[in-house]
């Protein structure tokens, strides 16, 4: 399942969409440097995606940035979702320029179709099923002691319920924890299943896998479009 997208897509709009800008300040009282923050996009379900004008290209307001997890922007939640990349990332893309009420050219959306959208960051998820929650933690750390990846190590249990393998790297890392008790923490966004007894059950025998993917790894194998 996709569970995030950073993309940039050509998507034509009169005035530039920022939410603000961030500024650091030197001592004598000169710009250091500054940023454009994302603009917040609200869904259905309270959970947004971040948007702005993308920098770094070569006409401004040409280019959408877009991010965020799509599957909790359109159905509320992500035990489970889709890994069709290119329609997730057309549907995002659509309902962003929608909700802010913007007319894309005949020529973006025929960049969208033909697969013209850069990714910076993707995220992708496995899961797999115990018999519960009690025996995804167990698996969590008989994993942090026994596993080891190539280039990665070993892993690194956070929290007692999460294991990291390479969780500050550039290019690629790989994550392990559960869904069970991750759908149960304070403001995680997903309290539209909460009440759903076979969802909730779903998620307390779910070992979740996911492997985040960035820019550079992206590109050296040649994924980034």
């Amino acid at each position: 399942m996709i569970d995030w997208l950073t993309m940039i897509v050509p998507c034509s709009h009169p005035e530039p969409i920022t939410g603000g800008n961030v500024i650091s300040i030197k001592p004598g009282g000169e710009i250091d440097w500054q940023c454009v923050k994302r603009a917040t996009v609200e869904g259905s379900f309270a959970t947004g995606l971040q948007v702005r004008s993308a920098t770094h290209t070569q006409h401004p307001c040409s280019h959408l940035e877009i991010s965020g997890n799509p599957v909790k922007f359109f159905q509320g939640h992500n035990l489970w979702g889709t890994d069709d990349l290119h329609a997730l990332s057309v549907a995002t893309v659509e309902a962003v320029a929608s909700l802010l009420g913007l007319n894309p050219s005949d020529e973006d959306r025929n960049a969208w179709a033909a697969g013209s959208i850069q990714l910076t960051r993707v995220d992708v998820t496995q899961s797999f099923h115990l018999a519960n929650r009690a025996q995804v933690l167990a698996w969590l750390r008989a994993a942090e002691q026994t596993a080891h990846l190539s280039h990665r190590g070993r892993g690194q249990l956070t929290k007692g319920s999460t294991l990291y393998f390479g969780k500050n790297s550039r290019r690629w890392s790989l994550k392990f924890y559960s869904k069970g008790q991750e759908i149960q923490a304070k403001d995680h966004g997903q309290e539209s299943i909460l009440s759903l007894p076979s969802a909730v059950e779903w998620a307390d025998k779910t070992l979740r896998a996911e492997l985040t993917i960035r820019s550079m790894e992206l590109k050296r194998q040649c994924l980034g479009h």
